[in-house]
């Protein structure tokens, strides 16, 4: 039986296309990080809010207006309302239960940074030069002033990253001076292959565009002439799910 499917997969092929996949400013690098100030609120208050925005980096938080005189100093927390994303500036409806059991509601105004790791180039990169790992130099970046600086978990994610304009050494990168790097090319040749389960049919076909890793691209199977789309996998192949 799976061999008698075989003739209707590469139909299937031919005729059907994958679903598609979805692939400012230049920041300045803000100054280094105080110490976040030891008040309990405030080192609680920020893992609430890590875990509550699944924040990556190091959050740290400050008073915008002071914590009210008749506010717990010690007191089990519950956030009861936040924005709906994490900002610099941050209304937070906040539930107290102090030692004796009393509960009480308080609104904060707090001043929020989240800082991580930036990147800067170690040389001035040409428009089209790729990203290489030893280009880089890290600094530490308030990402919710500087959403747009490049977040890379480490310089070794920079591979098939090239530069989409000529950018001076120094500066902090940002998403727009990149593109990914395409691992398929329009016009080149790209090795397609349609699995269902444990069934797999393979062919050639033409790219009509560039795509990179994890993107779509639109081919062509030069013998029929029909049109489908498939996943970027890897340099010069592409893959179809059914």
């Amino acid at each position: 039986m799976r061999r008698a499917a075989l003739p209707f997969l590469a139909a299937l092929l031919l005729s059907c296309g994958a679903p598609g996949l979805a692939s400012a400013a230049e920041p300045a690098v803000a100054p280094a990080p105080e110490a976040q100030s030891e008040d309990t609120w405030l080192v609680t208050l920020s893992a609430l809010l890590v875990e509550r925005y699944r924040a990556v980096g190091d959050l740290r938080l400050a008073w915008h207006r002071p914590l009210a005189a008749e506010a717990p100093r010690a007191a089990d927390l519950e956030i009861v309302n936040a924005p709906a994303v994490l900002a610099p500036q941050l209304l937070v409806t906040v539930r107290a239960r102090d030692a004796a059991g009393r509960i009480s509601d308080h609104v904060l105004l707090l001043r929020a940074e989240l800082w991580r790791d930036g990147w800067t180039l170690r040389q001035p990169g040409a428009l089209g030069a790729p990203l290489a790992p030893s280009d880089l130099e890290p600094v530490r970046v308030d990402t919710l002033r500087e959403r747009d600086a490049l977040a890379l978990d480490s310089a070794a994610g920079a591979p098939e990253l090239d530069l989409a304009r000529s950018v001076p050494a120094g500066r902090v990168l940002v998403w727009r001076d990149v593109i990914r790097r395409p691992l398929v090319r329009r016009g080149q040749p790209v090795d397609v292959v349609a699995s269902d389960g444990s069934l797999t049919v393979s062919l050639r076909a033409v790219a009509l565009h560039d795509a990179a890793r994890g993107e779509s691209v639109r081919v062509r199977n030069p013998d029929s002439r029909r049109e489908f789309v498939a996943l970027v996998t890897d340099e010069s192949r592409a893959a179809v799910r059914f």
